[in-house]
């Protein structure tokens, strides 16, 4: 397949405080959008960025960025909130703010600072004295309610775009018009539906006569989905004259479920339980001496153990994993004790989950854990001819994610449920996929044609069963799915089970092979066997998918 000329990138990624300072210095104006990491960037806006670089960018004077808040200091006060906000930078200093993806005001405020900014590099103006934003922590809404007569909850409202409005271009249209209403776009997701999301989503319009001719016009072409939070001015209802481009929800019951489909990251923020990730190491001479004891203390303390895999790290995997503390004094002996033998990385799930391990490690210095935290991890556990403390943990939501990727790194890989098995054991093998943890991020029924099936198969090209193995490949629809989890390929052949279903009945007999193959030919189920298998074959099969967005639907319970 010819590759795409890459494009330039639009918004540079600011991901920490060094970072952040670099970007004041750079000339011009730089409209950043700040977020948080369990909702990523405002991609509403991303389309009328590149309109606005486009147009006026010419003089490179005009840049975006995307900030997250959860690692940068001096947007501390924009954690923890779900209002996408643009902070206008120019000259070292943060001059202007925008909350919402307002699409017209954006524009305006662009247009405006831009011109000035012109005149100013030009000589025509001097550079007038502004004052720089200043951010405070707001409060709490327990904070609030205290001080506060308790008002309504905040009413969140599901707009899903069709995919005839957005073959038309009429998403920022639409965007607009919503925001002019007074509304706020909290978040925005591009998604082709599978016909069963449309099914499961629109279940209550399943028994209209035309629902069959509905789904199929809703798995034809991309949608857009918004989670919609109603400000302050605005109106009663969402406006009815976008009514045939885009369906909008408001019933309290129908949006909890639809944001549960679409956002489920964003409701457990909005309305639940913190439920967050953390990573965790057991350095080497821990992990040798007392395994199973620090194990059990872990899952004693209520923490869910969602991953684990045990890697001798080289030196060049523990530089990097430690650079921030390359400078130290204690950096040789670290690196020493990292590369020395296997550490256990453990990804560790509950509410607070950072926070509460944290304080359930104690203080860095051993002395100090024994004197100050005796029931701490680091005290119980402290190994006396270790040079270093023998565990880890993240010190930040944004620093759990990107750890968890060092040592779980998120991958994809193509699955196919094969014709012998999908008219009698889809819903089945589909199950099971969701309770394995995958992720099904895109899923689609195709008739496989023998020129797609010969590449599945290539590696047994020239073997007796090949030409047998293609034909049948190809001769009725089969389901043909994205696989997304860490440790995906690996993970997804675990669960199908040896290629033989009577071998997978001895050996492994709860995989799919060893519950619903009918022979070593109709084995159920097809994946791929590497990562770079996985690449080839889902572009083969899904056309140039952008991979990477896909790693941002994930859902972690």
């Amino acid at each position: 397949m010819a590759g795409k000329k890459k494009e330039i990138q639009l918004q540079a990624t600011i991901l920490n405080q060094t970072q952040w300072e670099e970007m004041l210095l750079v000339k011009g104006l730089t409209v950043v959008d700040v977020y948080q990491a369990w909702c990523g960037p405002c991609k509403a806006v991303v389309n009328l960025f590149r309109r606005l670089k486009n147009e006026y960018g010419e003089d490179d004077l005009l840049h975006f960025a995307v900030a997250e808040a959860d690692n940068v200091l001096t947007l501390a006060p924009f954690r923890d909130k779900c209002e996408p906000a643009f902070i206008f930078c120019v000259d070292g200093k943060m001059i202007d703010i925008v909350k919402g993806a307002n699409g017209p005001l954006l524009s305006k405020k662009v247009v405006a600072v831009l011109e000035q900014e012109r005149k100013i590099v030009a000589g025509e103006m001097p550079r007038p004295e502004v004052q720089e934003l200043i951010f405070f922590e707001e409060k709490e809404p327990e904070e609030e309610a205290e001080e506060e007569e308790a008002g309504e909850q905040e009413k969140y409202t599901v707009v899903i775009i069709k995919p005839d409005a957005v073959a038309e271009g009429k998403v920022e249209e639409i965007i607009q018009t919503i925001t002019e209403a007074g509304f706020i776009v909290a978040a925005h997701n591009e998604k082709i539906l599978n016909e069963e999301e449309v099914r499961d989503f629109y279940r209550n319009r399943s028994e209209e006569p035309d629902f069959e001719d509905f789904v199929a016009f809703m798995v034809s072409g991309p949608s857009h989905i918004l989670i919609v939070v109603e400000g302050k001015e605005a109106h009663e209802v969402m406006p009815l004259e976008m009514s045939n481009l885009c369906d909008i929800h408001d019933s309290v019951e129908e949006a909890s479920r639809q944001l549960a489909f679409f956002f489920p990251d964003f409701l457990k923020k909005a309305t639940g339980p913190n439920v967050e990730r953390t990573l965790a190491l057991i350095r080497p001479a821990l992990l040798r001496e007392r395994r199973e004891s620090i194990l059990k203390r872990i899952e004693d303390d209520g923490f869910t153990i969602a991953m684990q895999k045990e890697i001798v790290l080289t030196e060049d995997q523990a530089r990097q994993f430690y650079k921030e503390h390359e400078n130290e004094d204690f950096f040789p002996v670290l690196l020493e004790e990292m590369t020395s033998g296997p550490t256990l990385a453990l990804g560790l799930v509950r509410e607070n989950a950072v926070e509460k391990w944290r304080k359930l490690l104690g203080p860095k210095v051993i002395e100090e854990a024994k004197e100050q935290c005796p029931n701490s991890l680091r005290a119980e556990f402290a190994i006396d001819s270790a040079p270093i403390n023998q565990l880890h943990g993240s010190a930040s939501a944004g620093q759990a994610a990107k750890e968890l990727e060092f040592f779980f790194p998120v991958e994809h890989t193509l699955a196919v449920i094969k014709p012998s098995a999908l008219e009698e054991h889809k819903d089945d093998i589909i199950g099971q996929v969701k309770e394995a943890g995958f992720i099904i991020s895109e899923m689609q029924e195709t008739h496989i044609t023998p020129e797609i099936a010969a590449q599945f198969y290539k590696a047994h090209e020239g073997q007796p069963f090949y030409e047998q193995l293609v034909e049948y490949m190809s001769k009725g629809p089969s389901m043909v799915m994205i696989l997304t989890k860490e440790n995906a390929v690996e993970d997804w052949r675990k669960l199908m089970g040896p290629t033989d279903p009577e071998a997978a009945k001895q050996i492994s007999p709860q995989s799919l092979r060893a519950q619903f193959a009918q022979d070593i030919l109709r084995n159920a189920v097809h994946g791929s066997s590497t990562a770079d298998h996985a690449v080839q074959s889902i572009q083969y099969l899904f056309g140039d998918i952008d991979l990477e967005s896909l790693k941002h639907k994930l859902i972690y319970l």
